[in-house]
């Protein structure tokens, strides 16, 4: 019976798992939705990367909710798109 678990814990979550630096500095779509052919051609994928975060104050209009009516402070991410290039089938 050890207790390894007291004296030297985990450093780290393991949702964060792997630690190391990314291969590439862009992100990969890993999924599309079915295609439907009879709607017209649209955009189904865009590329972001999250940049940073901040807060906005905004004023919430939710009729029965604790905060109607009332300021209230949110945080928001920051997301920048990289330049794309649009690819034509026919």
């Amino acid at each position: 019976m050890s207790h390894r678990k007291f004296e030297a814990p985990r450093h780290g979550s393991m949702g964060f798992l792997p630690r190391k630096r990314a291969k590439r500095g862009h992100g990969k779509v890993k999924s599309f939705p079915k295609d439907n052919e009879s709607v017209a051609p649209h955009l189904t994928a865009f590329m972001t990367f999250k940049a940073g975060c901040t807060h906005i104050c905004r004023d919430v209009d939710k009729p029965g909710a604790g905060v109607h009516k009332k300021d209230f402070c949110d945080a928001v991410p920051i997301e920048q798109t990289l330049h794309t290039g649009a690819i034509v089938a026919a």
